[in-house]
């Protein structure tokens, strides 16, 4: 059992591993697509700056009459920019090397420049002119560094060859001619040159040994720059080795990044993307494919490259054909999904308008109820308005008849005392001091005092603030004093405060107040001229609050 969950664990873990180890591998692929869409789309900003280096090296010859050498030197430099950039420019400057070489006796020299001749040529796809350029050297006269180049060349040229006849009986041929001259290059190559590499890697790699090929390059591409053409070459290489090996996912990744080296370093004549569409069109990828089919055909066309135009264009009917079956697919969906769309859209409309409809109806009884809300808070506001005026008039009440009782009670008491007084003199038959007190107005002017005291107190009790706020009702300096002590109001306030009590009458303010109409109305006069706003000043008084 102990021995059962040990081999479960194992196999989680060797799962797990698994799956980070491709979600790695995902997210790599990704920014390399995400890399190299971006340097499409500066392709053109790349290629300017491209002609604009060769042009300064133009320009920096300009007017200078050149020797020989030194124009073989420049012609050479020329051919190098141009050889993986422009087939017809690079064709021009070693021609030019070639005719200049007529004249001078360098076996080696004319050897060299036959060689560039037959390169672009084999990748142009003309075999037979680029095997006949080969033809013409003689071998024995060369030195070591330019048998070397000898070689690789007839080994490219027998490999191009290949490539143009697989699945016919010369494809094996080919091959066996290629891997013959790179083994005659590992016998006198440096090992430690480029050649010797690429060499040693791909003959053991067409021998069987895959995983020892890719050990190889592996190993000496990062001492490559991403840009220089041998670091597509290696890339480039190491997408077919594992191609051999049937590993797709790093074959997408050596392609890709053989692409990115080919758009850095303006490497039209490439293999990358043509080779990049055909593992996306076996995986259905077909929009992505025909993409980089169509940059591979472009950059074949840019550089003038017959090969790759005739191997672009043998794939492109399959990825044309299946980009439109895709295509027609995809129509196909989107017209059922339109379809679909299209009934959920008109049962969306629907439910839309049965939807609006219910707000509006909401809308309405909402504004049914608001109007309702707003009567009712009006009531309440006038409800509240009423108590207010209900609990003054109760305040009033309460105040006033308690005085009134108490003004009723000692006046009675004072008429008893006057009666009794008079009762006294009549008895005693003092008429003279009798008929004096019945002349007498002191009886009634103590009343009227006792009045105006007891109506003064009330009302201060019932508007404690109603000197005070009739004062802010007037003009500056025209004001009243106010004495928190006496509790006693002018003829003038208490005038005001009967309107405030709500009596308009003047003959009843005068009855009231034990004074002529000519009297009232001339008080009311000038307190109106006295006020900041004549026209409202009454109302302004009767609206005073009790508290």
């Amino acid at each position: 059992m102990h021995i059962f969950i040990k081999i479960l664990g194992v196999a989680f873990f060797l799962f797990s591993s698994t799956e980070m180890m491709a979600s790695t591998n995902d997210k790599e692929i990704k920014a390399l697509y995400h890399t190299l869409d971006s340097l499409i789309d500066c392709q053109d900003t790349l290629i300017a700056e491209k002609k604009a280096r060769i042009k300064s090296i133009h320009d920096g010859v300009k007017g200078m009459k050149l020797t020989s050498e030194q124009e073989l030197t420049l012609n050479h430099r020329l051919y190098d920019e141009y050889m993986a950039f422009n087939f017809d420019s690079a064709h021009h400057y070693i021609k030019k090397n070639l005719d200049i070489l007529q004249s001078l006796n360098d076996a080696n020299l004319r050897a060299g420049c036959l060689i560039r001749m037959a390169h672009i040529l084999a990748v142009s796809g003309i075999f037979e002119k680029a095997g006949a350029m080969l033809d013409e050297i003689q071998l024995s006269q060369l030195s070591p560094e330019k048998k070397v180049e000898y070689y690789n060349q007839k080994a490219e040229l027998f490999l191009y060859r290949s490539e143009m006849a697989q699945h016919s009986p010369y494809f094996k041929e080919y091959i066996d001619s290629t891997q013959y001259y790179r083994q005659l290059i590992l016998q006198i190559a440096p090992k430690e040159s480029f050649e010797y590499i690429t060499n040693l890697a791909s003959y053991t790699c067409e021998r069987g040994n895959v995983d020892q090929a890719i050990r190889i390059f592996e190993n000496y591409l990062p001492s490559i720059k991403q840009g220089d053409r041998r670091y597509s070459i290696i890339t480039s290489t190491l997408a077919y080795f594992h191609a051999r090996k049937q590993q797709s996912g790093q074959q997408e990744k050596y392609l890709l990044l053989c692409a990115i080296s080919d758009l850095k370093g303006t490497i039209l004549e490439n293999n990358s993307f043509r080779e990049l569409s055909a593992v996306l069109m076996e995986r259905g990828d077909y929009s992505k494919a025909y993409f980089y089919l169509s940059q591979a055909s472009n950059d074949a066309q840019l550089y003038g490259s017959r090969l790759r135009s005739v191997q672009a264009a043998r794939l492109s009917p399959l990825i044309t054909k299946a980009y439109d079956a895709e295509r027609t697919q995809a129509q196909h969906r989107t017209n059922i999904l339109l379809t679909i769309i299209s009934i959920i859209a008109l049962l969306l409309a629907g439910t839309i308008t049965y939807t609006l409809s219910l707000m509006r109806k909401r809308r309405l009884a909402n504004d049914k109820i608001s109007r309702m809300n707003a009567e009712l808070s009006q009531h309440n506001d006038e409800i509240k308005v009423m108590n207010e005026q209900m609990k003054e008039a109760n305040r009033i009440k309460d105040e006033y008849i308690g005085r009134f009782l108490e003004l009723c009670s000692n006046l009675i008491h004072r008429g008893e005392e006057r009666l009794k007084k008079m009762n006294r003199l009549a008895r005693e038959r003092k008429l003279e001091e009798l008929y004096a007190e019945l002349k007498s107005n002191s009886h009634i002017n103590g009343g009227i005092r006792m009045f105006h005291q007891n109506f003064d107190t009330a009302f201060l009790n019932i508007y404690p603030n109603f000197v005070t706020e009739v004062n802010q009702l007037m003009t500056e300096g025209n004001g009243f004093e106010i004495d928190g002590e006496s509790n006693r109001l002018t003829t003038e306030l208490r005038v005001l405060a009967l309107i405030r009590l709500g009596i308009q009458d003047n003959q009843k303010i005068a009855d009231i107040l034990r004074s002529s109409i000519t009297t009232i109305y001339t008080y009311r006069s000038k307190l109106k001229a006295r006020a900041r706003n004549k026209d409202t000043f009454e109302d302004d008084i009767r609206k005073i609050a009790t508290y």
